[in-house]
């Protein structure tokens, strides 16, 4: 979550609930909304179940699992006697105020909080026990509770996207190790007929997930990067030795010595032979 985001968020707490066995019993094991009215966040305190959102697929709920529920979305949600889920839901609206100096600007925010729909097994201990103390907080209703409920209620926010925050940058990390290590390979490995299914299967990953990773952190796709490599050795073969434009192709990786002079002349604007002379 963007902490700036944080900052303006002003949420007003509508009602908090827990959901039990004799809940589950009372409605026959199933919740169900033709159309959800309101915000909700909530975490699994134990048993297990099914949520099912719109045309989302379904997400298993296990202890632990903290989830989202936003206006328009229908909504069912389904568990069995023999392992009723339980969880704590704080239903709410929320809107962001935004100061600029002295002047506030109120924005009506409709979709969820951008912390994830639903996140398994990340509640921790801790998150769990907020959450039933936020309930506690609501229930007995002593003098300030809404107020003392909203603190409550932020902080678990914060918690959440602080735990977000920090499993993102362990996630950062190792992708930017796998990273490191593709842009040595291909820094060693120029000359070589170096594609992206092939790099992706050394470092264990999908093409598709290793591309994604490699634009991530660099801003190029892995064969855009390769490209600037062979160019940058290419210029400087152009520029130290009297090697015929075809044998630079070949020393720096490209089979083709047309398709070498068209990239080399789209990424510097002159072609190799006007290079070497300029």
């Amino acid at each position: 979550m963007e902490y700036d985001f944080l900052h303006s968020l002003s949420p007003k707490i509508m009602d908090i609930v827990q959901r039990d066995g004799p809940f589950w019993h009372q409605s026959h094991y199933r919740l169900f909304r033709e159309r959800t009215r309101m915000h909700i966040l909530g975490i699994v305190i134990s048993g297990e179940g099914i949520l099912r959102l719109g045309d989302r697929a379904e997400q298993v709920m296990r202890q632990g699992a903290i989830f989202q529920i936003w206006p328009g979305l229908k909504m069912e949600m389904t568990t069995s006697p023999s392992n009723p889920l339980c969880f704590v839901s704080i239903h709410y609206q929320y809107g962001l105020l935004q100061w600029d100096g002295i002047n506030a600007k109120w924005l009506k925010a409709d979709g969820p909080l951008p912390l994830g729909d639903f996140l398994p097994e990340f509640g921790t201990q801790s998150m769990m026990e907020k959450f039933k103390h936020l309930f506690g907080i609501w229930g007995q209703k002593e003098a300030g509770f809404e107020w003392e409920a909203r603190v409550e209620f932020l902080c678990a926010i914060r918690e959440i996207a602080s735990a977000l925050a920090r499993r993102r940058e362990v996630e950062e990390a190792g992708t930017a190790a796998i990273v490191r290590e593709a842009i040595a390979y291909m820094k060693a490995g120029y000359q070589d007929d170096l594609t992206r299914d092939f790099m992706a299967r050394r470092a264990s990953l999908s093409p598709s997930y290793f591309s994604s990773i490699f634009k991530k952190h660099t801003g190029y796709s892995p064969i855009q990067y390769l490209t600037r490599i062979r160019i940058d050795k290419a210029k400087q073969l152009l520029k130290e030795s009297r090697l015929p434009i075809k044998q630079v192709a070949e020393e720096v990786g490209f089979v083709d010595s047309f398709y070498f002079t068209r990239l080399f002349t789209r990424e510097t604007g002159l072609t190799p032979s006007h290079y070497r002379h300029a």
